[in-house]
């Protein structure tokens, strides 16, 4: 299953590439006036990582929930949003009860799943497809692969800019990079092991400190958390402040992601809360992302976080692909509903 994993870091280029074949030709047709993607956990992030690039042509709302929240679209002016449901399986209940709520108020959907329910029902609807053409995957693993086809269909409809030259630039950085990440990430999970990684970014990186989050979580099954300056130093830096005195400042290990092109208070905020919590006991390492473009740093450091939770499950004897944790709760989740 190491294996597994491994060739899923590796190939990442290719769900680029094969993605925007894949749905060149998908689009919507009609006027919006905003966007709402509803997906739950790896399915929800393409949302996010639109919304760290800034590139859709409409207000993005990510939606982690059941139902629509239109009502909140419309104390804001907005009237005609297009749905986006994002489920790799295609039955996640949440994406399917935005499905259903979209139809019922008679709104366009676009679709981006694997197969499942969501593909019947778009089929059957007629409904706007983006199909994810890497199956048996989990679909935190999938991310570049329906990120690009969600954006493409976005560019195709005016409703992101068009950035699919960058996107081809950069799987071939990733195709050269990806394997020189392997040993920096792999000194970070040693440095890690034991420890609860918290993971600091400007916003410019804040998508990438969350996603590193999310792998740690599901790959090396450990707690992580992460939080974005300057705001992290209005409240959760005093969090850290007296650790040294109940010593347990040896329980964390904060790791910040720079981008070259930070806010230059940003910067000096990064240098001094570092400087705290090293007097404070806590470790503290630092990871610079450098890039052409927001695109390929945000990539590498996601890459980076594959990378890092990869080793760290393997540190720990575990294998980081299955989420035993999650389908235990659905099963749980099913009998206390009484769906069993």
């Amino acid at each position: 299953m190491s294996k597994e994993m491994r060739e899923v870091i590796l190939n990442q280029p290719e769900q680029i590439t094969k993605s925007l074949e894949t749905n060149k030709a998908v689009r919507v047709e009609g006027d919006y006036d905003s966007l709402i993607l509803c997906g739950m956990g790896g399915s929800g992030h393409p949302g996010d990582l639109l919304n760290a690039l800034g590139i859709t042509t409409r207000p993005l709302y990510v939606h982690r929930n059941y139902d629509l929240p239109l009502s909140y679209l419309r104390q804001l002016g907005l009237s005609r949003p297009l749905i986006i449901t994002s489920s790799y399986s295609g039955n996640t209940e949440e994406a399917l009860s935005s499905y259903q709520a979209a139809q019922q108020a008679k709104l366009t959907i676009l679709v981006s799943t694997s197969g499942g329910t969501l593909a019947q029902w778009a089929k059957r609807d007629g409904a706007p497809l983006t199909r994810i053409q890497f199956t048996d995957m989990q679909p935190r693993h999938t991310l570049f692969a329906a990120f690009t086809g969600i954006y493409i269909a976005l560019a195709n409809s005016q409703l992101a800019t068009n950035i699919t030259d960058d996107l081809i630039r950069v799987a071939k950085v990733l195709q050269e990079k990806t394997p020189a990440l392997e040993a920096p990430a792999q000194a970070l999970a040693k440095q890690m092991q034991g420890k609860i990684p918290v993971l600091y970014a400007s916003d410019n990186l804040g998508f990438a400190a969350k996603n590193f989050k999310i792998q740690t979580n599901e790959n090396a099954k450990y707690p992580a958390y992460w939080n974005t300056f300057p705001e992290l130093n209005h409240n959760e830096l005093l969090g850290f402040s007296k650790l040294k005195e109940t010593k347990n400042a040896n329980q964390f290990f904060v790791l910040m992601l720079h981008d070259p092109k930070d806010h230059p208070r940003i910067a000096a905020r990064m240098q001094v809360t570092s400087d705290l919590y090293s007097n404070w006991g806590v470790t503290v390492e630092h990871f610079t992302v450098e890039g052409k473009t927001l695109v390929e740093k945000i990539f590498l450091a996601v890459t980076l976080g594959l990378w890092t939770s990869y080793y760290l499950a393997l540190a720990n004897g575990l294998d980081p692909i299955p989420v035993e944790g999650v389908e235990d709760f659905k099963a749980k989740l099913k009998e206390v509903a009484g769906e069993n």
